[in-house]
């Protein structure tokens, strides 16, 4: 069969032309979308500004709000600062006095740096590593801390624990939610039950209390924190508006 070069050639070109059309086309499509996207991120920076000038407003005035409320709540409670303790802490006055527990009992604290520490005893021989808070059906778990840690010591017929994870703070919260209600605190040596504790009724206010003290510490943390990161991002969007708008003059 004769074939005729020139047009398979000829053919051949219109195809490559036509593939670098369609392809040039594509790549032109994408550019404009690139470009539109660019316009519609850069006629939305002053909206954002506002939005985060807004939420800085609104951080200020819950940060006053809840600076007020420390200030009415901070006096029913103690500040030690033991230099044989890591760091210092708030303790509720009315617990202040039998702490540290020489009896089976639990209490709370709150560092200095904002952290929430359970304190908890069992007086009678018996040792523990884990704690179980139950309540209304539910239940929160300490974890688990070892004999050979600084947090967990044994004395004479007393075994003290401190647990200070997120963990120990889902049972204090457990408390405070069912502060008024029956709260049993389970102890264990592993998986072996070695005690229990039918929570007393003033214990659970005061537990409730030093709880919502270090909700209003955390959340003050949390927005001086917040309003620096905030106003960081507000320099940056500005600046970029300015650049916008010194390219436009141009």
């Amino acid at each position: 069969m004769y074939i005729n070069m020139n047009k398979i050639i000829a053919l051949g070109a219109g195809i490559l032309l036509i593939a670098g059309s369609m392809g040039c086309q594509r790549r032109n499509k994408a550019k404009e979308r690139v470009r539109a996207e660019r316009e519609k991120w850069e006629a939305s920076l002053p909206d954002s500004l506002k939005a985060v000038e807004r939420q800085t407003d609104s951080l200020k005035s819950e940060l006053q709000a809840l600076n007020n409320s420390l200030d009415a709540m901070v006096h029913t409670f103690d500040y030690v600062d033991n230099p044989r303790e890591v760091e210092g802490y708030y303790i509720a006055g009315a617990w202040k006095a039998a702490y540290p527990l020489k009896s089976t009992g639990l209490i709370a604290r709150i560092t200095k740096s904002e952290n929430l520490e359970l304190i908890a005893t069992l007086a009678g021989g018996a040792h523990f590593d884990r704690l179980r808070v139950e309540a209304n059906g539910q239940k929160a778990e300490t974890s688990v801390v070892p004999h050979d840690q600084a947090l967990n010591y044994r004395m004479t017929g007393l075994n003290t624990v401190c647990f200070s994870d997120s963990a120990a703070t889902s049972c204090a919260r457990l408390i405070a939610e069912n502060n008024g209600d029956d709260i049993n605190i389970i102890y264990f040596d592993g998986d072996r039950r070695t005690g229990t504790l039918s929570y007393p009724k003033q214990s659970q206010s005061v537990m409730m209390s030093t709880w919502n003290l270090y909700e209003v510490i955390s959340r003050i943390a949390r927005d001086e924190r917040m309003i620096p990161m905030l106003a960081k991002k507000g320099a940056i969007i500005n600046q970029k508006i300015q650049q916008i708008e010194s390219r436009e003059q141009r």
